[in-house]
């Protein structure tokens, strides 16, 4: 995915509940990894997404109130992809519900070298 990021094909986003969630985790399990983190996620090229507070409220219905802040983060960035291994988002069909595909990273590049296929 990096790779990808490099190349200027995708831009990523996170959602402030993404690295919260995860900092939080990783305190947990593995705190002597934490500086390590920091330091390489600050070196990503991420971009922070945050909801606002229409889409948060279009989002509380469609899924659970946990992941309801990262669905409307999702909503306001307007990205194309939520990528995501979590059973709360890929368990559902989300056409005509949100404004994006929702899948897991893998089905995510199995799906953009299909493009590219196409376009080439």
């Amino acid at each position: 995915m990096l790779a990808l990021v490099e190349l200027g094909i995708i831009t990523p986003f996170v959602s402030e509940t993404v690295v919260s969630e995860a900092f939080r985790k990783l305190q947990k399990k593995l705190p002597g990894c934490v500086d390590h983190f920091y330091t390489l996620f600050k070196a990503l090229p991420f971009k922070i997404a945050g909801p606002d507070d229409y889409d948060l409220e279009r989002a509380k219905p469609l899924i659970n109130e946990k992941d309801a802040p990262i669905m409307a983060a999702a909503m306001t960035a307007k990205m194309d992809w939520l990528l995501s291994l979590d059973k709360h988002f890929l368990n559902e069909d989300w056409k005509g519900k949100v404004n994006f595909a929702v899948s897991t990273p893998g089905d995510f590049l199995q799906e953009l070298v299909s493009l590219l296929k196409e376009e080439s």
